[in-house]
C-alpha cells in the first residue's frame, strides 16, 4: 500500500484527526466504555493536553488527502535516580484506521518519530501500550522497547450509583454487582487536619515543588515545570463549555497552617459502553496528579482522597467510576480505599536513544515511578 508519514503542523487537521481516533479508540474499545472522539474533543485535547515543547513530535500517515493513522509524542524532563535529568517522549494516540491494519502504518509513523527525536537528542522513549495488544507487540518486537514495570489503573464504584448503573444500565451479573458492593463504599473521615479547598493560581508554585518532591522519593519521577502546569491548568472550564454538565475540570489542594500538603486533579468526561447492542452514555472521575507532602502519613493520605471521593459524589452524583493511571508512586494509599485494577494490563516500556538515556537500566524493573499517562 501506497501511504506517506509526515509530521503534522499548526493549523492541526482536528477534524481528520479526531476521526482516526474515534475509528481507532471508540469503534475498538466501546465494548468496555470510551471516549466518543470528535472534534470537540480534539480541540479540548490539542488546547489543554498537549504542551507547545511537544507540537513537533506529531505524526500523521496520510493515504492521498486522508489521514489515516496518527502518533503523537509528549516531550518531558525526566528525573533518575534524584541525580541525573533525562530528556523523554512520552507515546500516546497511536492510531490506524481499522481499514489499513497491518500495512506498516504504525511502524512507518514510529520509525519517523524516532529519526526526530534522535536528531532532536531525546535521550529515550517510553510508553504504557496495553498487554497483548499490535501496539506492544510492535513496540517490543520491533523496536526493541523493553518492558520495566505494570502499569496498573485502578477504579473506584462510588457507592450506590455505581452499583445502580452496573445493575440497570449495563446489566452486569447481580452476583457480581454484590461482589462491586464490597469496594464501593467511601469511607467518612472527621479528623483531616487543614482544608480541602479548590487550588488558586497562587498555589501553583508550591503544588510544583510538592509534586517536585517525589524526585527523592521514587526512581524515575517527571519534572514538573511551572509555566507548563500553568498552561495545563489556564483553560479549566473548557470541558463544560465544550460538553456541558457535568463535564468539568477541578483542582484541589489540603492547606494546613498556610502550607500546601496534599493536591489532586479530577476530569470528569463522559464515556460510552455498548451492552446488549444498546449504547449507554455515563460520565466517569479521572484523577490525575495526585501528590502529598513528605511529611503525611498514610492515614491522612487516605483521608483526603476519602474527602475528594466524597467532593465528587457532591459536585457530579451521575459519576458511578472514579479512575486513577498515575498512581505508582501511592499504590498502597488507592488500595487501601478499595480501588480495584482496571480489567485490561497495562505495561511500562523504554527504549535509550542516547548514550545518557542507557542510565535508565541502572534498574532492572521500576516498582515505583511518578510518571504521566497519555491515552
Amino acid at each position: 500500500m501506497n501511504f506517506k508519514v509526515k509530521q503534522l503542523v499548526e493549523p492541526f487537521p482536528l477534524r481528520k484527526i479526531a476521526d482516526v481516533l474515534y475509528k481507532t479508540y471508540y469503534e475498538e474499545y466501546v465494548e468496555s466504555g470510551a471516549v466518543p472522539w470528535d472534534e470537540r474533543y480534539a480541540k479540548y485535547y490539542f488546547d489543554v493536553v498537549i504542551m507547545d515543547i511537544s507540537k513537533n513530535f506529531i505524526f500523521g500517515a496520510y493515504k492521498g488527502e486522508k489521514l489515516i493513522g496518527t502518533l503523537f509524542g509528549h516531550r518531558e524532563s525526566i528525573m533518575l535516580d534524584n541525580e541525573l535529568r533525562l530528556e523523554t517522549l512520552n507515546l500516546g494516540l497511536c492510531a490506524v484506521d481499522p481499514e489499513y491494519w497491518h500495512q506498516g502504518v504504525a511502524k512507518a509513523m514510529l520509525s519517523k518519530l524516532i529519526e526526530k527525536a534522535t536528531k532532536d537528542k531525546i535521550d529515550f522513549l517510553m510508553a504504557f501500550p496495553e498487554k497483548g495488544r499490535f501496539g506492544d507487540k510492535l513496540l517490543k518486537e520491533h523496536f526493541d522497547f523493553k518492558k520495566y514495570s505494570k502499569n496498573k489503573h485502578l477504579l473506584k464504584i462510588m457507592e450506590e450509583r455505581g452499583l445502580q448503573v452496573l445493575r440497570e444500565d449495563f446489566k452486569i451479573n447481580p452476583i457480581l454487582v454484590k461482589i462491586g458492593s464490597l469496594y464501593s463504599h467511601i469511607p467518612q473521615f472527621d479528623d483531616l487536619e487543614g482544608t480541602v479547598r479548590d487550588a488558586q493560581i497562587k498555589d501553583y508554585p508550591k503544588i510544583v515543588d510538592l509534586i517536585n518532591s517525589y524526585q527523592s522519593r521514587v526512581p524515575l519521577s517527571t519534572i514538573y515545570e511551572l509555566k507548563r502546569y500553568e498552561k495545563h491548568h489556564k483553560n479549566t472550564n473548557l470541558l463544560n463549555s465544550l460538553f456541558g454538565d457535568p463535564s468539568n475540570f477541578y483542582s484541589w489542594v489540603l492547606e494546613d497552617k498556610n502550607e500546601i500538603k496534599a493536591v489532586i486533579n479530577n476530569r470528569i468526561e463522559l464515556v460510552t459502553g455498548k451492552y446488549e447492542d444498546e449504547l449507554v452514555t455515563s460520565p466517569i472521575a479521572l484523577l490525575t496528579s495526585a501528590g502529598f507532602h513528605e511529611d503525611m502519613d498514610r492515614e491522612q493520605k487516605i483521608n483526603f482522597i476519602s474527602c475528594i471521593l466524597r467532593k465528587i459524589r457532591t459536585i457530579a452524583p451521575s459519576v458511578f467510576t472514579t479512575y486513577i493511571t498515575t498512581c505508582h508512586h501511592e499504590m498502597k494509599v488507592f488500595r487501601k480505599l478499595k480501588f480495584i485494577s482496571d480489567r485490561s494490563h497495562y505495561i511500562l516500556c523504554m527504549k535509550p536513544l542516547t548514550e545518557k538515556g542507557e542510565e535508565i537500566n541502572r534498574h532492572r524493573k521500576y516498582k515505583e515511578f511518578f510518571l504521566d499517562y497519555y491515552r
